[in-house]
């Protein structure tokens, strides 16, 4: 293990969101878990938790992210914090893919949407000690009446 990983040793893989998946490279440290993950146009998760706070920055493309009742649109460049425990999805309505980075803290390295390929940075000697273990809980929630919210968005 490294503090420092090359983009070449940290893998892009599938993560699977329930209804769709998106292409994605993680690395995590003790606190927290960095994602790069790019959404196909049509993309579509399913509502979802975690016990984590994220924070996002969309580095690319356009995408709706829905938080509880209220619903997003971000564009290139546009940040968003997603509260731990809060429900919430992703819908990339547009033509295009959408590229978002996303900070998980406590990491998401142990969730099975990461846990295959993230890549830990710790320096040599220094062993791996998650302040916690958040995991993705797909959820049971009316996604389509909160995506009414797009239709009437300016």
């Amino acid at each position: 293990m490294s503090l420092h990983a090359s983009g070449a040793e940290v893998r892009e893989q599938l993560a699977d969101m329930g209804t769709t998946s998106f292409v994605t490279k993680a690395v995590y440290g003790n606190a927290a878990s960095l994602m790069i993950a790019t959404r196909p146009p049509g993309y579509h998760s399913k509502p979802h938790t975690h016990d984590c706070e994220q924070l996002n920055w969309l580095q690319a493309g356009q995408v709706w992210i829905f938080v509880e009742n209220r619903a997003f649109q971000l564009e290139a460049g546009d940040f968003l914090r997603i509260p731990a425990g809060a429900v919430h999805w992703a819908w990339n309505k547009f033509e295009q893919p959408c590229t978002m980075v996303e900070v998980h803290a406590p990491g998401l390295q142990g969730d099975s949407t990461l846990a295959a390929h993230a890549v830990g940075l710790f320096d040599d000697g220094e062993t791996s000690r998650p302040v916690a273990e958040p995991t993705t809980t797909f959820v049971d929630f009316d996604a389509a009446e909160i995506e009414k919210l797009t239709e009437r968005a300016p």
